[in-house]
């Protein structure tokens, strides 16, 4: 095991210099399957974007798959950046797949590599593998700084919310500032949803956590001699329930429809980077607790589900998933953020309880 560790971080090490970002995963996946064909006897299987390797039992009583991501987040900068560990995540199992090599499980294994998680398509498009190959459970786990390293998050039900983002165009016409009757100017009903604001998220109308985030707002532009003809909100919508984020979407489209309508101006919307809910299979909870305690590794229940989301929801749609964190130390810089590291210690503490979860 302490080889696969080794290879683990050296490869980490190396996908951290080539960062891409999500649909864009080229030199990565290169990389990879360069690794992987020089370390493991597995098949590999090309899907264009993404790929899996394969190892296969002629008497195989099942499949279990395995899935990384590999893409990278955007800095201020404009740049990708290794900046949520999904390099990671991507050494972690080619190191794990390597690792089987000669090696006999009962079962097939698939070591899923999956590209454009940041955006929620890519887990969608990698559902094909389900059309493929039989899966009889698909296991994932992401890094979790504020926990203490090398520990291994385990929820009930929900691990991460659902999430979309919305945009609601607000179609007026402009006019002359100095005949601001003669137009429709959007601004006033786009003002006027932020002044009912608090009725979207109000926790009666839903089962669980849900919440809603403005992350845009543009009108009109800076020429003073025309009122404004058009604009756009720009929202993140989240909740621990799929169903819950549906009926939050439809409440701020219905409330923002009633409000242009009054002003006499054109609403239309779209979605998009939309992430289903990541829902843990329960007959899976106790096989991978048990792999983690066998593994000698502290188990932990966080308060709530993560509010960030994760396309590995996807998964479970088709089979059986489970999705785990495994803690990156409580005081590591946040996902996302400028100053954000790998910590090795989430390489061997995710090596040891995958080792073992493939051979339960």
């Amino acid at each position: 095991m302490e080889k696969t560790i080794e290879l683990a971080n050296a490869l980490q090490r190396r996908l951290h210099r080539i960062p891409e970002a999500s649909g864009c995963e080229t030199e990565t996946k290169k990389t990879l399957i360069g690794f992987l064909r020089a370390e493991s006897d597995l098949e590999i299987v090309d899907c264009g974007a993404w790929f899996y390797a394969a190892h296969r039992e002629d008497d195989a009583a099942e499949g279990m798959a395995l899935r990384a991501d590999m893409d990278a987040v955007t800095g201020a900068d404009g740049r990708p950046y290794h900046g949520c560990g999904h390099d990671g995540h991507s050494a972690v199992m080619a190191a794990l797949a390597a690792s089987a090599k000669g090696k006999r499980f009962g079962k097939n294994l698939f070591f899923l590599f999956q590209h454009a998680e940041e955006t929620g398509e890519g887990g969608a498009e990698c559902c094909a593998i389900f059309e493929k190959e039989r899966v009889d459970a698909i296991y994932g786990f992401h890094n979790c700084p504020g926990f203490p390293a090398g520990s291994v998050l385990l929820l009930h039900d929900s691990f991460a919310c659902a999430s979309r983002g919305l945009r609601l165009l607000f179609e007026g016409s402009q006019s002359h500032a100095a005949y601001p009757e003669n137009g429709r100017n959007p601004i006033f009903p786009m003002a006027a949803f932020f002044e009912n604001w608090q009725a979207l998220t109000d926790p009666a109308q839903y089962g669980g956590f849900v919440l809603a985030t403005p992350v845009c707002f543009t009108a009109g532009s800076r020429s003073f001699g025309v009122a404004a003809g058009g604009g756009e909100i720009d929202l993140t919508l989240r909740a621990w329930r799929d169903a819950d984020l549906e009926k939050l979407t439809a409440s701020a489209v219905r409330m923002a429809g009633a409000l242009a309508l009054g002003a006499g101006v054109k609403l239309t919307h779209s979605e998009q980077d939309v992430f289903p809910a990541t829902v843990n299979a329960p007959e899976l909870y106790g096989k991978v607790e048990t792999a983690a305690e066998a593994a000698g590794l502290r188990c932990l229940t966080p308060a709530e589900p993560f509010r960030w989301s994760e396309d590995f929801g996807h998964y479970g749609a088709h089979c059986p998933a489970f999705f785990c964190g495994v803690g990156a130390g409580e005081d590591a810089p946040g996902l996302h953020t400028p100053d954000y590291t790998w910590n090795s210690a989430v390489t061997e503490a995710a090596v040891r309880l995958f080792s073992t979860l493939i051979r339960i």
